[in-house]
């Protein structure tokens, strides 16, 4: 009896690291997407934003790196934009700002110590323990993505009332111009960048434990 109940400890412990791992290619993901301004003036040339917005394609990528360094920033307290922001877009940028930098510290904080891990198990032949339970865990993610991807629209608003425990994200473009500059398809293309970047991340881990065994 102890020895089995030992083993769904070990079970746990084992699955629990594989979701901490998934959290953790998500997060580098995430970094990747937001830091790769080619990809949002791509769309945005695409899209035609400018015209919608009436500013010059210039004008537009100033804005987004603002943003995304006000976002990414502990010290820059105000967000900078020629855009007119009013109470709802600092609050909602507020928020968004919050779970981007536990994004970014969470990354930071778990690379050193899950590559440390990684190579200490893989030392110890023990890294292949847990490849049963990541391929669950990456079996539920893949799930997440198709249902996102079958009707991004609700899955999109499904994921803001998640994140977001207020109406703040409901913007109207007349009061709040700043959401011309972020168009669904934006972020639509954000999803499949990390669910690419994810599954590319996860061969490469599924490798490194298939060469571990031999």
């Amino acid at each position: 009896m102890t020895g089995k109940f030992n083993l769904n400890i070990e079970f746990m412990k084992y699955r629990a690291l594989s979701l901490v791992i998934m959290l953790w290619f998500v997060t580098c993901s995430i970094f990747l997407f937001i830091n790769m301004p080619f990809i949002y003036t791509s769309v945005v040339q695409i899209l035609n934003v400018q015209h919608d917005i009436k500013m010059s394609l210039g004008e537009i990528s100033d804005n987004y790196l603002l943003i995304i360094r006000y976002l990414q920033s502990f010290f820059i307290r105000d967000m900078q934009t020629t855009l007119p922001i009013n109470n709802v877009v600092k609050v909602h940028f507020g928020d968004v700002k919050r779970l981007i930098l536990l994004n970014n510290v969470f990354m930071v904080v778990m690379t050193p110590l899950l590559i440390k891990l990684l190579i200490k198990l893989r030392k110890t032949h023990l890294l292949w323990i847990f490849k049963s339970s990541f391929k669950q865990i990456y079996g539920c993610f893949v799930f997440i993505f198709v249902f996102a991807i079958i009707d991004f629209n609700d899955a999109f608003i499904y994921f803001h009332k998640i994140l977001f425990r207020n109406n703040d994200w409901i913007f109207n473009a007349k009061k709040e111009p700043i959401i011309i500059l972020f168009p669904d398809q934006y972020f639509m293309i954000g999803f499949a960048f990390i669910f690419i970047f994810v599954t590319v991340f996860y061969l490469m881990l599924l490798r490194f434990i298939n060469k571990s065994k031999q």
